[in-house]
């Protein structure tokens, strides 16, 4: 009963995050409403908790909404902007890795935590690499909890404050709704995320769905749209997640190193930042989409921004995704080639 009180808590200041915000006509509100007022309300004290079913199946819902984006002539330019969306992704990637060195200076941690910490990536998988190569798992955490709120606190509302907007409708929530349509998407997506997880994937849960609607949708097929009610449902469950991070005894036992953690998060979004107006000066690509494509923020709530704003979602989703798979592939290779040559630190897990 104490755990099920935890959650409704949790639930209820998200919801009502959430609809404050909204209330008020913010950038991203479920999401981000939903994020701030749970956490604020676990540092008041109070045990507020999240449901980690609740957020997995908020990922399936805005992975298939994502998925509806991709018609057939959306999958077409993407795959001819394919050297932009890797271009884009390593830019973002060797932007975490140059800033490692600063903030294992400033932070006073260990090359592997500095590195693990600085790259864009999942908190869990991140903590979890880094102590497989010696570092400390907590700091790691924490450095990416702080990237990933900052990022989706910030970047929508600069971008609207500056007028960084399009006017692509929002497609999942214009189609029709049909309940036997979205019950067939929504059980193939669950599937798929199967699939990912048991393929050691942790960002399964978003990327299966989205790669299901996103297949159907660019062979021409529509089986059901998303609701907006819906959507905001599934961003409540997903900012209630993120606040629920946050408590007094973490930040307790990182208070020194949270400074640097914070400095380097608006470095590396100020990087970002530079990267996504260069790539669309160069490539002549909505700066605002590129923006979000370089953002070093989830997948999921940049591309819920770039819905929101009404910018090329099918592009901000390509590019996080293509950075997810790179990150996955490239980070600790390249962390073991740089400590063998430069760091001196600990011998990496398997040498």
């Amino acid at each position: 009963m104490r755990r099920l009180a935890r959650l409704l808590l949790g639930a209820v200041a998200g919801g009502l995050g959430g609809a404050g915000f909204a209330a008020l006509h913010l950038p991203l509100p479920w999401l981000t409403g939903s994020l701030l007022a749970v956490a604020a309300v676990r540092l008041c004290g109070a045990p507020a908790e999240a449901s980690r079913p609740a957020r997995n199946t908020g990922f399936v819902v805005v992975g298939s909404a994502l998925g509806l984006y991709f018609t057939p002539a959306t999958a077409a330019v993407l795959l001819a902007n394919m050297p932009l969306l890797v271009a884009a992704a390593l830019l973002t990637i060797g932007l975490g890795g140059g800033l490692a060195l600063l903030l294992a200076r400033t932070g006073q941690v260990d090359p592997a935590t500095a590195w693990f910490a600085s790259i864009p990536g999942g908190a869990a998988d991140m903590a979890m690499l880094a102590e497989g190569y010696g570092g400390a798992g907590a700091p790691v955490a924490v450095a990416q909890l702080l990237r990933v709120v900052s990022v989706v606190v910030l970047v929508p509302n600069a971008m609207a404050l500056t007028g960084l907007h399009g006017d692509h409708p929002q497609i999942a929530a214009s189609l029709p709704f049909s309940i036997p349509g979205y019950a067939m998407l929504f059980g193939a997506g669950l599937a798929a995320a199967w699939v990912l997880l048991r393929c050691g994937l942790r960002a399964g849960w978003m990327l299966g769905p989205l790669a299901v609607s996103a297949a159907i949708t660019a062979a021409g097929h529509t089986l059901s749209g998303v609701p907006l009610w819906l959507t905001a449902a599934a961003q409540v469950a997903l900012g209630a997640n993120l606040g629920a991070g946050f408590d007094r005894a973490m930040l307790a036992r990182t208070r020194r190193f949270i400074p640097a953690a914070l400095l380097h998060v608006w470095l590396l979004m100020a990087g970002c930042a530079a990267a996504g107006i260069g790539l669309a000066l160069l490539t002549g690509k909505p700066m605002g989409a590129l923006l979000l494509g370089t953002a070093p923020g989830g997948i999921a709530e940049m591309s819920l921004t770039a819905k929101t704003l009404g910018l090329e979602v099918a592009l901000v989703v390509t590019m996080q995704v293509t950075r997810i798979f790179l990150v996955a592939a490239l980070t600790p290779p390249v962390f073991r080639l740089v400590h063998r040559r430069h760091l001196a630190a600990a011998p990496a897990a398997g040498d």
